[in-house]
C-alpha cells in the first residue's frame, strides 16, 4: 500500500512538469484550435513579370532598374545597352524595330529580353503615353544607352522618354548561369511577406505608397515613391504595408539558376530554443526529469527493503 502511495505522488509531480516541456508554460492536453486567433497577413500580389536566363561572365557589374516614359511620338533613336535587359510593358503599346528588319510591339505584360550590343529603335507611334519597366545588368564601365550615329542629320528630332524611377545596385558577380528577374509587387493595407530572404540580390525602387522593411537583427527601413532599397542574397527580413493605402515596388533580382526567388524563412529564430510540450530537444530538461524519476525509485527501494 505504501509502494502504491509512493508511486502515485512520483506521477502526480511528473505530469505537470510532462505538460509544461521546454516552453516555460503549461500546456493544456488536448486544447482545441483557438478560433479567435489572429489570421496570417495576406501576401502581396504580382501584377507584372518576366525573364530573361543568360549566362555571365566573373566580374563587377551593376543590376540597374529603370522605368521609362514615352509620351507620343517619343522614341529613343538606333541604339544599343552595355549589359542583358529585360523589358516588360507597363502601359500603352511601344514599337521596336531592330536594325536587321521587322518591327514588334510592346504591350503592358509583353516581354522583351534584348542581348548586349544588339541595335534597335524604341518608339511612341500612338497618341497615349507608353510606360516600360526595364531590368539591366551592366559590366562595370559600360554605358547604359548607346546611340549609334548613323551620320544622317535630323532638324527635328523626336524628344526622348523621361525616367520617373530608377535604382542601382552595384555587385560581384561569380560566373554562371542566372535569370533576370523584373517584377511589380502590390500591397493591400496589411499585405506582409513574412520573415523571408531571396536567392539573389534583389534591387528594389518604391512606386506608390509606403512599406516597411524590418530586418531579422530588427533595423527598420520605409520604402517610398523612388525610394531605393538593395536587398544582398540570403539576407532574411520582413516587409510590410503598416499603411491604409495600398503600395507598389518594383522588384530586380540577379537569380542563380535553379535558385528559389523567395522563400519563408522558419518561424523560430535561428538560436532560440524549440518549444512545444514534451520537446525531446531540451536535454537539460530531460536530464531532470530523469534524475527525479531515479530519485523515487530509490525511494520506493529503500522503503521496500526497511518493511520487507
Amino acid at each position: 500500500m505504501k509502494r502504491r502511495r509512493i508511486i502515485s505522488v512520483i506521477a502526480a509531480l511528473l505530469t505537470p512538469l510532462w505538460l509544461l516541456g521546454s516552453s516555460g508554460t503549461l500546456a493544456a492536453p488536448n486544447t482545441a484550435p483557438n478560433t479567435n486567433a489572429t489570421a496570417a497577413a495576406a501576401g502581396p500580389t504580382i501584377s507584372l513579370q518576366g525573364e530573361f536566363p543568360l549566362t555571365v561572365e566573373a566580374g563587377e557589374y551593376t543590376l540597374t532598374y529603370l522605368v521609362l516614359d514615352f509620351a507620343p511620338g517619343a522614341e529613343i533613336p538606333l541604339h544599343y545597352h552595355g549589359g542583358p535587359a529585360l523589358v516588360v510593358g507597363m502601359e500603352g503599346t511601344l514599337t521596336l524595330r531592330p536594325e536587321a528588319g521587322g518591327e514588334h510591339t510592346l504591350m503592358p505584360g509583353d516581354v522583351v529580353n534584348e542581348k548586349a550590343g544588339v541595335r534597335h529603335v524604341m518608339i511612341n507611334t500612338t497618341n497615349a503615353n507608353a510606360r516600360i519597366m526595364a531590368v539591366v545588368l551592366l559590366p562595370k564601365g559600360a554605358q547604359l544607352t548607346n546611340v549609334v550615329d548613323t551620320g544622317a542629320t535630323n532638324p527635328n528630332p523626336a524628344p526622348g522618354p523621361t525616367v520617373p524611377f530608377q535604382g542601382d545596385y552595384p555587385l560581384t558577380v561569380a560566373a554562371g548561369d542566372y535569370s533576370l528577374v523584373n517584377l511589380v509587387l502590390d500591397f493591400a493595407p496589411g499585405a506582409e511577406i513574412p520573415l523571408h530572404y531571396h536567392g539573389g540580390p534583389v534591387v528594389i525602387v518604391g512606386k506608390d505608397g509606403t512599406l516597411t522593411l524590418r530586418s531579422e537583427a530588427g533595423a527598420v527601413h520605409t520604402v517610398g515613391p523612388k525610394d531605393v532599397m538593395n536587398e544582398q542574397a540570403l539576407a532574411k527580413h520582413v516587409m510590410t504595408n503598416n499603411s491604409n493605402t495600398d503600395a507598389t515596388v518594383l522588384a530586380g533580382v540577379l537569380l542563380p539558376r535553379g535558385a528559389a526567388l523567395t522563400t519563408i524563412a522558419a518561424s523560430q529564430p535561428a538560436g532560440m530554443p524549440s518549444t512545444g510540450g514534451g520537446n525531446i530537444d531540451n536535454l537539460p530538461f530531460w536530464a531532470f526529469i530523469f534524475g527525479l524519476l531515479l530519485v523515487g525509485i530509490g525511494v520506493i527501494s529503500h522503503r521496500s527493503h526497511s518493511t520487507g
